[in-house]
């Protein structure tokens, strides 16, 4: 069991201007993830979005690149692919159109509004179901099994 405290925020630098962007939230959930796949964050002093090869995380100088590669060296290619931004946004169309189907057949005999409204909540109840499954049944178990640990603000 780990007793370390989890970060709330940590910095990163912008190697190209120099400056520090604090992030924290799940905007540092994010960043602080090496499976999450991304590929651009933000310069707080630029004022715009930059590849994260341009950054290095303040208080050990290690780029993020580096970072992302030390930390999910382990990870296989399915791995990888099953924490990928392209299969969430599969698993949530999936149980989108599962629950859009299932609506239509509950309710087919309802008038077109019912139907219709009951659709549109469809959609949102659909998603909500769908990024649940993706993120406790693909990406939390595989952090975790990857990493070393269930939350990566944890890592250094």
């Amino acid at each position: 069991m780990n007793d370390q405290p989890v970060r709330e925020e940590r910095a990163y630098r912008h190697v190209t201007c120099g400056n520090e962007t604090l992030v924290g939230g799940q905007s540092f959930e994010v960043v602080s993830n090496p499976m999450s796949g991304m590929e651009r964050t933000m310069c707080s002093s630029c004022n715009a979005m930059f590849p994260i090869s341009e950054f290095e995380w303040s208080d050990t100088g290690e780029s993020l690149p580096d970072y992302y590669a030390r930390h999910s060296q382990n990870a296989t290619d399915m791995q990888k692919l099953l924490c990928s931004k392209k299969f969430m946004v599969a698993v949530i169309l999936f149980f989108v159109v599962l629950t859009e189907i299932g609506i239509y057949f509950l309710l087919a005999d309802e008038e077109f509004a019912v139907l219709a409204f009951c659709l549109v909540g469809g959609l949102m109840i659909g998603g909500i179901i769908g990024m649940s499954v993706f993120i406790s049944g693909f990406a939390d178990p595989i952090k975790k099994k990857v990493c070393g640990v269930s939350d990566t603000r944890l890592l250094t």
